[in-house]
């Protein structure tokens, strides 16, 4: 859904230097095993799928669908144009432990340091292991030698070293998409030194900005030994090179998008239906991540201290459906609705419903109509890799741009600088950002926005892919002896770690 977007305009003219194919490895394919559907557009897709087709490649992940427990595991394979798909079912057990489990109830909390969330069950961990070495053999037989794997989040941090086992001996890196915690939050995982060994499989590991950089070096070091310099890590005959590479979006197509006839009368629409009110608006998945109740309490704040905004400003919040299967997930939709509802009902007027509450999912094209219609997007949760919703709107911004209220706890501040840049955790302080987000006047909005473009249509998802993508050319280690790394095998216990030497 949410737009993590594309390219600077440029793909027509993608440059990869790659020996061979670009493999791509995530949790879910895009298209779903639908030979007849186009490719989704989501922001894996869009940084990677231009890279694919002119380079010719291969994309490799769970179908999202699943398949009976009595029948044969399978690769589905199908192809769009030059980019070919394998796809492979999960048993509805294994996406329970695996997906549901493991995935979102351990790893997703843990990286995003919400420890008190973490739940830790040894079945689905040793499922996930089980799962990843599935992957690897179904994987395994379709490479050829001259390929280069970009193995993609933490659904996957085995699958480098299971890929090794296997007896894979080319170009390999993996990028994580979330953030990664400080050392004390990583190591509450009881296998955290077996996801970090398995780690040293990857030629190069990839992150979005330098804090987590240096929280998964720290991590290294201290649990495994060996050194970092010049951004290497080495132990013994271990080498992994390690990065950060901010994603981007696409900035040329969502200001192409917010530009268009339809989505300036969809604006237009959305004005009138609020009365020609100020719009704030808010554009996430309905996760615990994204701090939602915050900022609904942030908005309550500001109507109370700022009374004048009364009438005259309205929150749209957009909540896209999350892991509805999920039971914590659906107490979280449950927890959201009652607080908009007593807001509402607190402040509300005969003519004025201060939150417009929309839980749906809307496309990108969609969104870019209501980023331009928006005089503030607040972009503000507790803790997020990147978050491109930030990027898309000041993409989507004209000669009157809005402002950006931004989380200091995600990775686009990093970049964002000119951002208002607010705590989420402090609903006061983010009530007073959001009055004098709201007063700025043109001149300073335009000052920042102009800022803000820059780093936008520098750091697109073309540069970020193709820069990761050099980096890997450089850490590549076809031409040293086979790996001699020790792995832990799904099957053993935590107690007792396996080693396997690749032939």
């Amino acid at each position: 859904m949410y737009a993590d977007g594309g390219s600077n305009g440029g793909f027509c003219g993608v440059q990869t230097g790659l020996p061979g194919r670009l493999v791509v490895v995530s949790n879910r394919t895009p298209a779903l095993a639908d030979p007849e559907a186009a490719p989704s557009a989501g922001g894996l897709v869009s940084a990677l799928y231009p890279t694919l087709t002119v380079q010719g490649g291969l994309w490799f992940g769970w179908s999202g669908h699943t398949r009976q427990q009595q029948e044969q595991a399978s690769v589905h394979k199908y192809s769009i144009g030059p980019v070919e798909f394998a796809t492979v079912d999960l048993t509805e057990q294994e996406v329970a432990a695996f997906y549901s489990g493991f995935c979102n109830q351990t790893l997703w909390p843990l990286l995003h340091c919400f420890p008190s969330a973490v739940q830790w069950r040894g079945d689905d961990y040793h499922m996930y292991r089980r799962i990843n070495q599935a992957f690897a053999s179904q994987l395994f037989p379709l490479l050829r030698p001259s390929d280069v794997i970009w193995v993609h989040d933490y659904h996957l941090l085995p699958l480098g070293a299971a890929l090794r086992r296997f007896g894979w001996r080319g170009r390999l890196g993996f990028f994580l998409h979330t953030p990664f915690p400080p050392l004390d939050i990583f190591t509450i995982l009881p296998a955290a030194q077996h996801l970090l060994k398995d780690c040293t499989a990857y030629d190069l590991m990839g992150f979005h900005i330098q804090r987590y950089l240096r929280n998964f070096s720290d991590a290294l070091t201290t649990e495994l030994g060996g050194t970092i310099r010049a951004g290497v890590y080495q132990q013994s005959d271990c080498v992994v090179q390690l990065g950060a590479y901010a994603i981007g979006t696409d900035p040329d197509v969502f200001a192409h998008w917010a530009s268009q006839p339809q989505a300036v009368q969809r604006g237009e629409r959305l004005r009138r239906s609020v009365g020609g009110r100020r719009i704030i608006l808010g554009v996430d998945r309905l996760d615990y991540t994204k701090g939602i109740p915050e900022r609904l309490r942030a908005f309550a704040c500001l109507l109370e201290r700022y009374p004048s905004w009364r009438k005259r400003v309205v929150l749209i919040q957009i909540s896209a459906p999350s892991r509805t299967t999920i039971p914590e997930y659906t107490a979280r939709k449950k927890a959201v609705e009652e607080l908009v509802g007593n807001i509402n009902g607190r402040f509300s007027d005969d003519d004025w419903i201060p939150i417009r509450y929309l839980y749906r999912t809307y496309s990108q094209e969609e969104l870019a109509a209501f980023y331009r219609a928006a005089d503030v997007c607040v972009v503000t949760p507790l803790r997020d890799g990147m978050n491109l919703v930030a990027k898309e709107y000041i993409a989507a911004q004209g000669s009157t741009p809005g402002v950006l209220l931004l989380s200091q706890f995600c990775g686009a501040a990093e970049d964002l600088r000119e951002a208002v840049l607010t705590n989420p955790y402090d609903i006061d302080g983010t009530a007073a950002q959001l009055n004098s987000a709201l007063r700025l006047p043109l001149s300073a909005r335009r000052a920042r926005w102009l800022a803000l473009l820059t780093r936008v249509q520098t750091h697109t998802a073309y540069t970020w892919s193709q820069r990761f993508l050099v980096d890997l050319m450089q850490a590549g280690r076809s031409a040293s002896p086979p790996f001699q790394g020790k792995y832990y095998v799904e099957s053993t216990s935590l107690a007792t770690p396996t080693s396997s030497v690749a032939s």
